[in-house]
């Protein structure tokens, strides 16, 4: 006897077809998948990768899942399963999209805002989350389309103009995110391109499904129907290279019929200003830096030239919310009178330079602005900041005119008064801070024996404890320390070890503070990290911080006395008598000069300077350890996220969020990301191909016939065998199918085949016999133990597979056989009778 099935050469032949049968229904899959995605990825030109894509591809991929896991457990009402996509849809945009499982406010505050907000503001977009929401929600709507239609075969149109409809969606709302026209025409023409493939290969495999379920039977030699798919091959690579060419030629390449949003879009990074004044200053305080921009000023001027001011902190990091409206180059005086300044009128003229100042939206200026000439403005007159309506050039020249305030916080007198602000936001805390800024008050009070009840004297004792330390970075080189040089002495170089604490003083670095010196991952070579854990390892660890760094944790300790104060950055400028610019000098400001200091609002002298920082460096660059940790660029830290949106339009800046970013995606993350969506996808697999086998046995099992019961212990043994790799059953008796299992797995299963062979024989043909309940649970009894003994005859690759595998019955023709013999004869039993008894009446 042979030890396997015999082939013949023509069965030999068809193998490789049946292969091919099998593989192209699972392709449906992976290309709904690929044309969902592509239908989508339009939006990430709106949103930086690593803020998008997990949510956007993982929207992707489970809202096709979910229907065919859904419709495959047996749920086949439509509004049910529509209803199931919906909450699941919900309970994802709350859960990865906005990470706030009761955000139903946000949820919907982006459904319906969320469009038109993404139209309105300067690309590409980080914060707030809710923004994500209405893409993130398409892309589910279209996978959820596709799914339910894959998952219960449907061959209709809609998946395919949902896709469409999506991708022109995108496309539009992000077109002005293009750098430039032929850079993109070349991405939308392969994205483009790319999913009119995939949507034509899928529409070629399901014609290829369907015209073989119904030539299944009828080719001779099971001939593959190879048609459909290489005309749909052909059409699509063709449709392909015919609209390259056309979107690729000179007729798309004219001049945009629309006014372009100022500055482009393109050049909008987000970023905000605190992170982009302090990249600009080299980790070296050696090198000289590149040139900026030019000033002159017709009287004595304020040392210190703004870019901007911010005043929300969340812990982590500066950002702004304010509103910029259009101008005609005036900005009203403060609204409060009491903050008005009353020092000189200083006429400032800038030229910008080729360089850094001609990718961002700001500009610098001093103090509160009276008026701009030669250049359009915006502005926000409760801040008084102002940027420039259009994009700024190499060679643009324009003049501000201020009100510089006549003193510094230095040089104020113990009876000045604390004036208010505003913005609430300029006296914000986050929660967790009170405790350990209330420790760390107490250590300065007694540190420079001011005390914290006479809040001018105190911040300016602080300041000048400050000072005594160093800036992080590079050796100790001596810089202008303007105002406050005199009155400190800055050490040349500082110890990594905290000073001495006089007796009975608590620590900052001890009781609640201690939970907080762990520096986090947001720390860099310029900012040095503007969480409050970095600050605090730098500043009263390490003794060595940066501007950014000694401003914030100023900044803090004066909110923390309920003193108003905001962060401003910009230029510290050297000046020769160290504490106001020379009228007539013309100053070449470099990215050395970049800086960040205080505003404290003060009654009668408006909003005064508050330098804390000091004007040495350290002996060498801070390790990690410190709070500085090197990266190659700023680190952009969440809450420091603030987009401007530009023109004149007057629309507001999105608000601080927790969203994390960076600029560009590394291969690192790059390759994590692509790591969680396989295995997301296998995992997701893998449940549903385990859960169609459990539901199938489930339904077999669960009958409350017993002879049906039975029949199903028969059909799954069957299904069992072909799944292990027998041939199709279908066709065999219980005895041929017996031999055939002992030719390939042995006597043992071949006895438990002829057992429940001879169980189905009695249920299926002789309906007068009686089956108990008992019969039905010893022939599944039978079937577990024939399993069990056929899976032990099988290699392990073998054995997973066989978990994994499904076998398909074939959909039962309409043949003439015994079945229909009898139905037929039973019918004609009925008509005589019928007829006769219709004759005797």
């Amino acid at each position: 006897m042979s030890s396997g099935i015999r082939r013949t050469p023509a069965a030999a032949a068809r193998r490789p077809n049946a292969v091919v049968r099998r593989l192209v229904p699972y392709s449906l899959l992976p290309l709904s998948l690929i044309a969902c995605g592509l239908a989508s990825a339009p939006w990430l030109r709106a949103f930086p990768s690593t803020v998008l894509a997990i949510p956007l591809f993982g929207a992707a991929l489970l809202s096709i899942l979910a229907p065919l896991v859904v419709v495959g457990i047996g749920v086949r009402r439509l509004w049910l399963t529509a209803a199931v996509d919906l909450g699941l849809g919900v309970f994802y945009e709350l859960l990865v999209t906005l990470r706030d499982p009761s955000g139903f406010d946000r949820l919907w505050s982006g459904l319906l805002h969320g469009p038109s907000q993404i139209l309105a503001f300067a690309l590409p977009l980080v914060s707030p989350r809710e923004l994500m929401v209405a893409p993130v929600a398409l892309c589910w709507l279209t996978g959820a389309l596709i799914g339910e239609c894959v998952a219960r075969g449907w061959h209709s149109p809609l998946p395919y103009l949902a896709m469409l409809v999506t991708f022109g969606l995108s496309y539009a709302a992000t077109a002005r995110a293009i750098t430039t026209a032929d850079d993109g025409r070349r991405y939308d023409t392969l994205l483009g391109g790319t999913l009119l493939l995939t949507m034509l290969l899928l529409r070629a495999a399901q014609a290829w499904v369907t015209q073989e379920e119904s030539a299944e039977s009828s080719q001779p030699e099971g001939l593959l129907p190879l048609r459909g798919l290489a005309t749909g091959a052909v059409l699509s690579i063709g449709l392909t290279a015919l609209a390259s060419v056309v979107v690729q030629s000179s007729t798309f390449g004219g001049p945009p019929t629309t006014p372009a949003r100022t500055p482009p879009v393109d050049e909008a990074h987000p970023l905000s200003p605190v992170s982009f004044v302090s990249g600009l200053r080299p980790t070296d305080p050696k090198t000289p830096g590149k040139r900026l921009f030019t000033m002159t000023t017709d009287r004595p001027g304020s040392r210190y030239v703004a870019m901007a001011n911010v005043d929300f902190y969340d812990g982590d990091g500066w950002s702004f919310n304010r509103t910029f409206r259009p101008s005609g180059g005036l900005l009203p005086a403060d609204s409060d009178v009491s903050l008005r300044p009353k020092g000189n009128t200083v006429t400032q003229t800038y030229t910008v330079l080729p360089g850094a100042l001609t990718t961002v939206p700001w500009m610098p200026y001093e103090s509160r602005v009276q008026r701009v000439t030669g250049l359009g403005i915006d502005i926000d007159p409760d801040s008084g900041m102002i940027v420039p309506a259009g994009r700024l050039h190499a060679g643009t020249q324009y003049a501000v005119q201020s009100r510089v305030p006549a003193h510094t916080f230095d040089q104020l007198k113990p009876g000045a008064q604390i004036g208010t602000s505003a913005q609430a936001s300029a006296l914000g805390l986050a929660g967790d801070l009170e405790d350990p800024l209330a420790t760390l008050v107490q250590s300065l009070a007694k540190d420079t024996g001011a005390q914290p009840g006479d809040v001018v004297p105190f911040l300016q004792a602080v300041a000048r404890d400050f000072r005594h330390d160093a800036l992080a970075g590079g050796p100790a080189t001596a810089l202008g320390s303007g105002s406050h040089s005199a009155s400190a002495s800055p050490r040349t170089s500082t110890s990594a070890t905290p000073r001495h604490t006089p007796s009975g003083a608590q620590s900052p670095t001890s009781a609640s503070a201690t939970a907080t010196l762990t520096p986090t991952a947001s720390s860099s070579p310029h900012t040095g990290g503007t969480a409050f854990a970095d600050v605090l390892a730098s500043i009263r660890g390490a003794r060595a911080a940066t501007p950014e760094q000694f401003a914030t944790l100023t900044a803090l300790i004066a909110r923390k006395l309920h003193v108003p104060v905001r962060l401003v950055t910009g230029f510290r400028l050297p000046s020769g008598d160290g504490s106001a610019t020379v009228p007539g000098e013309t100053y070449t400001v470099t990215t050395a000069e970049a800086w960040t200091w205080l505003e404290i609002p003060v009654r009668g002298q408006g909003w005064v300077v508050l330098d804390p920082s000091p004007g040495t460096y350290a002996d060498q660059q801070q390790t990690p350890s410190a709070g500085t940790t090197p990266a190659s660029t700023a680190a952009i830290t969440p809450s420091q996220t603030a987009l401007l949106t530009n023109g004149n339009n007057g629309n507001a800046i999105a608000p601080p969020s927790q969203v994390p970013q960076h600029d560009d995606v590394t291969a690192i993350s790059l390759a994590v990301l692509v790591v969680i969506v396989g295995t997301i996808t296998a995992f997701v697999l893998t449940i549903a191909l385990l859960a169609r086998k459990w539901v199938r046995r489930r339904r077999r099992r669960g009958g409350r016939d017993p002879r049906r019961r039975l029949l199903g212990a028969w059909q799954e043994s069957l299904d069992l065998l072909m799944e292990a790799g027998l041939p199709e059953l279908g066709a065999l008796t219980a005895a041929e199918v017996a031999d055939v299992t002992g030719e390939r797995f042995g006597s043992e299963p071949a006895e438990r085949v002829r057992t429940l062979g001879a169980a189905a024989n009695v249920a299926i043909f002789s309906p007068a016999s009686r089956i108990g309940a008992d019969d039905a649970d010893a022939a599944w009894r039978t079937e577990v133990a024939l399993a069990r003994s056929v899976r032990r005859r099988l290699a392990w690759r073998r054995r997973v597979g066989t978990r994994f595998r499904y076998h398909h019955r074939r959909r039962a023709a309409a043949l003439i056989s015994p079945t229909s013999w009898t139905a037929g004869a039973r019918g004609r039993a009925t008509a005589p009778r019928s007829k006769g008894r219709h004759r005797r009446r």
